[in-house]
């Protein structure tokens, strides 16, 4: 781990990242091969951590834990190893909540992960019923543009998520594509690469 007043005296001379630490005891550690480019981390509250993991890229991206009315504390953002992102926020708004995203996940553009609703939803006695918590993406899931994946989700490995899809549930089935408003499983026993189709179209043919 690194002080974080450390971290950014290193980072800021040759990547693009700004850092906001309103609160106490908060960790931040980015290993050294992580790249970063137009990276906002902004926390409001105690003793909260963010990682990111070997090799990850990170373009575009806005972490946010707490707000300047409403800190939080003890809340875990963690981004693993070989995860890229073009253009995501990550928002989480309440105490002892998480977003965990697995390794060698990739990130279209202008996704939402929020762990948290901005206003309250009461029953009749006043008692809180939107409670955030937790997502959990596993490894390898690719997350198509513009989805939103909402608090107290989770996507298996090697899922995809298809574009402007919006995430309201737990989903356990790996190698599934989830799509739709509310998002469902629509396909089965899949998996994804990043080569391109026409390359893979033109090895099969050469095959």
């Amino acid at each position: 781990m690194k002080n974080i007043k450390d971290l950014i005296y290193k980072l800021k001379q040759i990547n693009s990242l700004s850092i906001i630490d309103n609160g106490e005891n908060n960790t931040i550690k980015i290993l050294p091969s992580v790249y970063t480019r137009k990276v906002k981390i902004k926390i409001f509250g105690n003793n909260n951590t963010v990682e990111i993991s070997d090799n990850s890229y990170l373009h575009n991206v806005h972490i946010r834990i707490g707000f300047p009315d409403c800190p939080i504390d003890n809340c875990l953002v963690k981004i693993g190893a070989d995860t890229s992102f073009n253009s995501t926020e990550i928002q989480l708004g309440e105490s002892e909540s998480s977003v965990i995203i697995g390794d060698n996940c990739m990130f279209s553009f202008n996704i939402e992960i929020t762990c948290t609703d901005t206003h309250s939803v009461l029953d009749l006695e006043g008692n809180l019923l939107n409670r955030g918590e937790n997502i959990t993406i596993g490894n390898h899931v690719w997350v198509g543009k513009e989805a939103k994946i909402l608090k107290n989700t989770s996507i298996s490995d090697n899922c995809i998520v298809a574009q402007n899809s919006i995430v309201t549930k737990k989903f356990d089935t790996k190698n599934a594509v989830i799509a739709g408003n509310p998002a469902k499983i629509v396909k089965e026993n899949i998996n994804w690469v990043k080569t391109r189709p026409q390359l893979i179209s033109n090895s099969k043919r050469e095959n």
